[in-house]
């Protein structure tokens, strides 16, 4: 039996990535690889983490995760450096750097926060439509 925690996970997981892979999508669904430029339906991307999402504190942080191919997201195993570049770009340099301190602080969240972040994911999804 999956409890209460593992479900409101599950839950985050799943429209956080939708959020992500949606947010910069065209009116035809179609969205950009942050790392190496592939343009694909929005259904056929991965929402990619800089650090990985076994580091808590920053799973569900906009900047950590982009928009990748299948192919630089598994294959290529997220195209760190070049995520980290890309980062770094859009949004300041040393961005790429607070993201990796940040993965390394605690990162346990309460119930109602996870609850708080599924309505706000909610929520933002709601507004793309």
């Amino acid at each position: 039996m999956k409890t209460e925690r593992t479900r409101l996970t599950n839950k985050l997981d799943a429209v956080f990535s939708e959020w992500i892979r949606r947010r910069y999508a065209d009116e035809n669904g179609q969205t950009v690889c942050y790392t190496c430029g592939a343009v694909k339906h929005w259904k056929q991307m991965h929402a990619g983490h800089f650090m990985s999402r076994g580091k808590k504190s920053t799973r569900w942080h906009p900047q950590n995760v982009q928009v990748q191919c299948v192919s630089c997201n598994i294959f290529k195993a997220g195209e760190q450096f070049k995520f980290a570049q890309n980062l770094d770009e859009e949004h300041g340099v040393g961005t790429a750097e607070k993201l990796q301190y940040l993965s390394n602080q605690a990162g346990k969240y309460t119930i109602p926060e996870l609850r708080k972040l599924v309505k706000r994911y909610q929520d933002f999804l709601s507004e793309l439509e």
